[in-house]
């Protein structure tokens, strides 16, 4: 069985620093933007993570259990109430993020708002003030039947297995026990996040009554730009050249996300020539790699012409190269 040392091609006493640029290089390797691998990918990353710390290592199954890592009661206690040893989450709440390309490129913090439940603090999520055994169960929360040799266990449908009656209803919350608040949250965003990424906000949702806080769970909606659109990491734009540039050549200054680059267009220049930039596209700051810059050039067409333009371009016309 391969080791996260072996995965990463290095030996067990290795150093961070041999680490990090072994994970550096596999991960520019088996990047899927970089055609590679997404689930080679997938291991190099935890690999990583685990030798620096910054993950802890899967514990093997069983540890311990007599069961070999299976709990045939489903992780409740057998001799208690199964109703209440277990808390369910909330229900999450779900927030688009829209983003701006620049915005991917240069990393954010973008402000959101959100409604969620929070327990009421007049009745402490209780619904009520005032409460009493519940007379069908005797406050255990559970109805015990023996037959033969088998028991069976049901939650009391009367107090819903919490084993006390409320008798009022609380003025605050009308008994729900939770009030609805809008709230805001700075989210940083990280550089590389791309179109459907999910993110989470843990214990920032809604709170429930006998229920663990939920989560916020963010998409990542990145808008569409009118000079730039995205494949993976890399950056494609678009640039208009004339056609006098195209086919005499030229040194075509062009402004782009990274900054300002300079590009030698050669004479006669084909339509939709491709000119790559290395390593000047989105930066996935969370595994350290980059993409490249893609820049398409096309001949800019004039919408309107002078008489003075139309006379030189019948006059070229007639000319051997542009009839």
């Amino acid at each position: 069985m391969s080791t996260y040392h072996d995965i990463l091609g290095i030996k067990p006493n290795a150093t961070e620093e041999e680490i990090k640029k072994a994970y550096r290089k596999k991960a520019i390797e088996t990047h899927p933007d970089k055609g590679g691998n997404e689930e080679e990918f997938k291991k190099v990353t935890e690999a990583y993570e685990i030798l620096t710390g910054k993950k802890e290592e899967p514990k093997k199954p069983g540890g311990g259990n007599p069961f070999g890592g299976f709990n045939p009661f489903g992780g409740f206690n057998p001799f208690g109430n199964p109703f209440s040893q277990r808390k369910m989450k909330a229900r999450p709440i779900n927030v688009d993020i829209s983003l701006t390309i620049e915005e991917v490129f240069n990393g954010c913090v973008k402000k959101i708002s959100y409604y969620v439940d929070r327990t009421c603090q007049t009745c402490d999520g209780k619904g009520g003030t005032k409460f009493d055994t519940c007379n069908q169960c005797q406050g255990k929360g559970v109805h015990i039947t023996q037959t033969h040799n088998m028991q069976t266990i049901n939650m009391c449908n009367n107090c819903g297995g919490t084993g006390t009656m409320r008798l009022d209803n609380c003025n605050s919350c009308g008994g729900v026990g939770v009030k609805k608040f809008l709230e805001s949250v700075d989210v940083g965003i990280p550089k590389g996040v791309t179109d459907g990424v999910k993110m989470v906000i843990t214990n920032a949702g809604n709170d429930v009554v006998n229920a663990e806080r939920g989560d916020v769970y963010l998409s990542i909606r990145v808008k569409e730009h009118p000079k730039y659109t995205l494949e993976g990491l890399n950056i494609r734009q678009i640039e208009e050249v004339s056609f006098v540039d195209m086919v005499l050549g030229k040194d075509f200054e062009v402004t782009s996300l990274a900054g300002v680059f300079k590009i030698n267009i050669p004479q006669h220049c084909e339509n939709n020539k491709v000119f790559r930039i290395k390593g000047k596209g989105i930066e996935d700051e969370e595994h350290n790699i980059q993409g490249d810059l893609y820049i398409k050039i096309v001949t800019k067409i004039p919408k309107h012409v002078t008489e003075e333009e139309k006379e030189l371009l019948l006059r070229l016309k007639e000319t051997t190269n542009f009839s």
